[in-house]
């Protein structure tokens, strides 16, 4: 089997498991757990800080620890980059022309930039989009 081969089988395997029913679960449950999270943080249930620890607790979210950021993404969503255009900057996209643009070299970092829709549910807690509680980044800085 030569390399191109090898590379279409792993491409297809690589889909199929995207398609499975676990991977469907697992989506359903970001989902929910980023719904709840953000309705907890907007009634005022869920501080800031109780927001990272409560958004690390989701075996599904995504852990990002660059420089002087760390972020938590709680997001069912297949488009979410996490990007870095520069030797400091991340990006945060969910494919849908909303996103955030952090400064991660300043000390603490902060979000520079918030593109097309985001709601700031908190000081420290981003919704990306139309505030559907469904991409949710959240910060430690």
């Amino acid at each position: 089997m030569n390399w191109r081969e090898r590379l279409d089988k792993a491409i297809a395997s690589i889909k199929e498991a995207a398609d499975s029913e676990r991977a469907r679960e697992i989506a359903t449950k970001a989902k929910t757990t980023a719904s709840s999270l953000v309705e907890q943080v907007r009634t005022g249930a869920v501080g800031a800080a109780s927001s990272f620890v409560e958004a690390n607790r989701d075996p599904s979210s995504l852990q990002v620890g660059f420089l002087n950021a760390n972020l938590t993404i709680l997001s069912p969503s297949e488009g979410i980059s996490v990007t870095r255009p520069d030797a400091a900057t991340l990006v945060i996209d969910d494919g849908a022309e909303n996103g955030l643009v952090i400064n991660a070299a300043a000390d603490p970092a902060f979000v520079v930039e918030q593109i097309g829709t985001v709601a700031q549910v908190s000081g420290n807690t981003f919704d990306l989009g139309a505030e559907d509680g469904v991409n949710v980044v959240v910060t430690k800085f």
